[in-house]
């Protein structure tokens, strides 16, 4: 893979916000409080497939008591209108109210806070296939406008892929396979505040993540073999046959792993983040074994015509097993902020990459992934850092 971001690793990394806001429709301009709504920079929640959100609302003659209190929202029909189940109207002796709102509604395992209008302890699921959009819109609405709040929902998270790409040389005779791929040393949890003091257009958004570090990933159950054209990493399917391609995280300043501090290099003592793969690199060649002689980390092919062999590169065990995958790494540190997709193409062995870096000591005991096949010892002569190829 590319190193420093051409020697270790990451051969690009795009920022990318997605396409044009959801059209509003408008309804309503009685004295019920009905919502319609629009989703900015849409991804998994939409216009078209949001069905229900959880509101709240305080008027400051209301000594920032809730008037409405975590009451749920529901589409009317087909249309863009949203309203409570019962009737809630705007009292007359109130000219405006402070509205926040957040898709899906009632999260197993938040709390939220209407004092301080945040929501506390928010945590994706561990597993990649489960992990969900969450949406958030606050706005200060005027009774003199009518009681058909206009909410514009903005998607909370961070959304991260990770793919790969066999780098292209003059030897087009390596294969990369990738048997599993995980981010580590992420912030698992976070706290997510309407803050007005926040302007930009994450719509007065304001994360604080915890300090507890997980990590996101999946094994696939099939390795992946590379191409020339980026592979999405994070592709295995849930119960209804759904790619899954990306991570729904809390925005973070991920931590930095300094692999030219030498301590930090061989401890990660800052819990620095990095992507792990589980990979295996194969070069085949046409010929016999070099000048008749026997290697057990190569295996012979080819015909009695055209005869080939192909030597194990990594993980290299001093013996060929095709099932043998060993763990590889490059660190990241990027700031991920709310709303924005970071897509990660790593590139391996091309003609000015290599294939990552060894991780820390503890990413296979962490990851736990229990297969014999797969190799976390470190070659004699190498360390934690080294790259993985020579």
């Amino acid at each position: 893979m590319k190193t420093k971001l051409i020697a270790y690793g990451l051969g690009a990394m795009f920022l990318a916000t997605s396409c044009s806001n959801d059209e509003i429709e408008s309804v309503n301009n009685g004295n019920e409080i009905t919502f319609n709504t629009q989703i900015n920079r849409a991804t998994s929640t939409t216009t078209d497939n949001l069905k229900e959100f959880q509101v709240w609302a305080y008027g400051t003659n209301f000594d920032s008591k809730m008037f409405i209190d975590g009451k749920i929202a529901s589409r009317d029909g087909e249309t863009n209108y949203f309203k409570f189940d019962s009737y809630i109207f705007w009292p007359s002796d109130v000219p405006a109210f402070n509205f926040w709102a957040l898709s899906p509604a009632n999260l197993a395992g938040v709390t939220v806070n209407t004092g301080t209008q945040q929501i506390e302890n928010f945590t994706p699921d561990a597993d990649v296939t489960k992990q969900i959009d969450l949406v958030g819109a606050y706005t200060v609405a005027q009774r003199s406008a009518g009681t058909s709040v206009k909410l514009v929902f903005n998607h909370t998270l961070s959304q991260i892929e990770v793919k790969a790409k066999a780098g292209v040389d003059d030897d087009e005779s390596r294969t990369v396979k990738i048997k599993g791929a995980w981010i580590m040393n992420v912030r698992k949890s976070g706290t997510l505040k309407f803050d007005l003091t926040q302007t930009d257009l994450t719509n007065h958004l304001n994360w604080t993540a915890g300090n507890i570090k997980t990590f996101y990933g999946v094994e696939f159950s099939d390795a992946k073999t590379l191409g020339h054209t980026a592979t999405n990493l994070l592709s295995e399917t849930d119960g209804s046959n759904t790619p899954k391609t990306n991570l729904m995280v809390v925005p973070q300043q991920l931590d930095t792993w300094n692999i030219d501090d030498n301590t930090d290099k061989t401890t990660n003592q800052n819990d620095g983040a990095y992507i792990i793969l589980l990979c295996r690199i194969e070069a085949t060649h046409p010929g016999s074994l070099h000048n008749g002689s026997t290697d057990n980390s190569v295996q012979p092919g080819g015909t009695v015509e055209n005869p080939t062999h192909t030597h194990q590169l990594f993980p290299y065990t001093g013996t060929f097993d095709g099932e043998q995958y060993g763990y590889t790494c490059v660190p990241i540190n990027t700031k991920w902020e709310p709303g924005k997709k970071y897509v990660y193409t790593l590139s391996f062995v091309g003609k000015a990459s290599g294939a990552g870096i060894y991780p820390p000591a503890d990413a296979a005991t962490t990851l736990n992934l229990g297969n014999s096949n797969y190799i976390s010892t470190i070659p004699e002569g190498k360390n934690v850092g080294d790259p993985v190829l020579g």
